[in-house]
């Protein structure tokens, strides 16, 4: 019976490079962000802001995506990495209850200074702290499920360890894929290279600078992480602690 894990994640917290040592596994699918185009492309989108770009088409339906994820689970273990807002008005609680919810996020103070370098008139839905804390509700007060929570800088400083007590809680076996010995790669990272060099390039974890201090940032990013803060606080007492 495969083990299936959602892994919801905030904006630049690390998250693909915590997905990137799943990639590394011989006993995992991983599917990276697949209900992004339900959210940005299709007739239902939630979100305007690729209006005129591209054109709905069937394959972006929230039901198809879901139908083609459950297709690839055919590996011991399926996760799958997505960003939490990408979910929003997504209203499917019996399908999502046979997933282990695990989380990544990142200091508002970290993640929304990076976010803003790539995407300048980000919104405070996609810092992606409020859509995040909902599924933690959910998971644990719906789905009575024990948190597993990453703070993404504990992991980078951390891996191995991070890793191995994140797998222990989620009851899968641990596997040191902190040093990348292969080269797997998954397309959408080639696609939104902007977004993924380091998933593509690195060899390793490592550790970045934990502060973006060397851009001024407007009022309304400096808006997005004060109103972000309280979401993060809430659900890093929770972050796995090595």
């Amino acid at each position: 019976m495969t083990t299936r894990i959602v892994l919801w994640a905030v904006p630049r917290a690390v998250g693909t490079a915590f997905e990137r040592v799943f990639v590394e596994r011989d006993d995992t699918f991983v599917a990276h962000e697949v209900f992004m185009p339900c959210h940005y492309y299709s007739a239902s989108r939630a979100s305007s802001r690729y209006d005129g770009e591209v054109e709905a088409r069937p394959e972006f339906d929230y039901r198809n995506i879901r139908e083609k994820l459950d297709r690839s689970d055919t590996q011991p273990v399926l996760f799958v990495k997505e960003i939490a807002f990408h979910m929003q008005g997504i209203e499917d609680d019996d399908y999502w209850s046979t997933f282990r919810h695990t989380f990544i996020l990142r200091d508002p103070r970290v993640s929304v200074p990076s976010l803003y370098k790539l995407m300048p008139d980000l919104t405070f839905d996609e810092a992606g702290f409020a859509a995040m804390s909902r599924w933690f509700r959910l998971a644990t007060e719906r789905f009575g499920q024990q948190p597993v929570v990453v703070n993404g800088d504990k992991f980078r400083t951390q891996p191995a360890a991070v890793l191995k007590a994140f797998c222990g809680q989620v009851a899968i076996p641990f596997q040191d894929t902190t040093t990348f010995t292969t080269t797997r790669s998954i397309p959408e990272w080639s696609r939104w290279r902007t977004w993924h060099e380091e998933a593509l390039t690195s060899t390793h974890i490592f550790q970045p600078p934990l502060r973006s201090s060397d851009i001024d940032l407007p009022d309304h990013v400096e808006d997005i992480i004060e109103r972000s803060m309280p979401y993060y606080d809430e659900l890093n007492r929770h972050a796995i602690d090595v």
